[in-house]
């Protein structure tokens, strides 16, 4: 099997210290930083949408947050806000993330020093923040772009360009099922309306990888079922792409400006 590994420049790691900051971030974020493992998480808006999603790991002396590069600023910023006087420091480090993956198959088996199981689903590879010391030379070296593809190709969403804060309900597009909801932890920010949607059970919309023959047509481009708008592209990467789609038109002949494609099963 071909492994490729990858840094992420479109990434970055925020560091939160202090003798706080486990509390202060179980008061905000929607999974239980108690757990000492890396879990997927996000930080929600007041009334229950998403804001920032990210991956936590815990560190020696507090906590390591994976995010978008382009929002990670605003993110501290966030948490500045919601600091108050507490004991805790918010501030983005040079830490590098990298990845490795493979077939999803085969990437389940993957195991290098330094490096963790991706939280949302071991499908997705592994994850590093910080120095890797382990030899990757073995390994085929690709790209963020590549990266970013095959998450697609798992329906997997990630960062404000293919979700924008403050627009979307995190368990339309899957949150819930890759575990970076914790509803059984206590009080969050925006757990309110998040635990009535889940406790409604059911999604108007639903988040799904997609192909297309050719390239995928612009973000936002409307999914039409004859002439009844059903969905919209969140993301796409040449031939690949997110759709979000009305649970009632899965199964309906959908086209995105006069393009045929076929829905893909995710890993949710």
């Amino acid at each position: 099997m071909t492994i490729y590994w990858a840094r992420l420049e479109n990434r970055a790691v925020l560091k939160v210290t202090g003798a706080e900051c486990e509390d202060f971030l179980q008061n905000l974020v929607t999974q239980d930083v108690t757990r000492a493992q890396p879990q997927a998480a996000a930080l929600l808006t007041p009334q229950g949408k998403l804001a920032f999603d990210f991956i936590l790991q815990p560190a020696e002396d507090g906590f390591l947050i994976d995010c978008a590069a382009d929002s990670a600023e605003a993110f501290v910023k966030k948490l500045n806000l919601y600091k108050l006087r507490r004991d805790v420091e918010i501030a983005v480090t040079e830490l590098p993330v990298q990845v490795v993956w493979s077939d999803p198959s085969d990437t389940q088996e993957l195991e290098i020093e330094s490096f963790f199981e991706d939280p949302r689903s071991a499908c997705l590879g592994l994850r590093c923040l910080g120095a890797c010391p382990a030899d990757l030379s073995d390994y085929t070296a690709s790209s963020a772009q590549n990266w970013a593809k095959f998450r697609l190709s798992l329906g997997v969403p990630e960062g404000p360009t293919e979700m924008p804060p403050g627009t979307i309900f995190p368990m339309e597009f899957g949150f819930e099922r890759m575990g970076a909801i914790d509803f059984q932890k206590g009080c969050f920010v925006g757990q309110e309306v998040a635990s009535r949607v889940h406790r409604k059970g059911s999604l108007r919309k639903t988040l799904h990888p997609a192909v297309f023959d050719n390239a995928v047509p612009p973000v936002g481009t409307p999914i039409m079922s004859d002439d009844r708008n059903v969905g919209e592209i969140i993301a796409g990467q040449d031939s690949q792409a997110l759709v979000l789609v009305r649970t009632d038109a899965l199964t309906a002949s959908l086209r995105a400006d006069g393009c045929a494609f076929e829905l893909k099963p995710g890993l949710f």
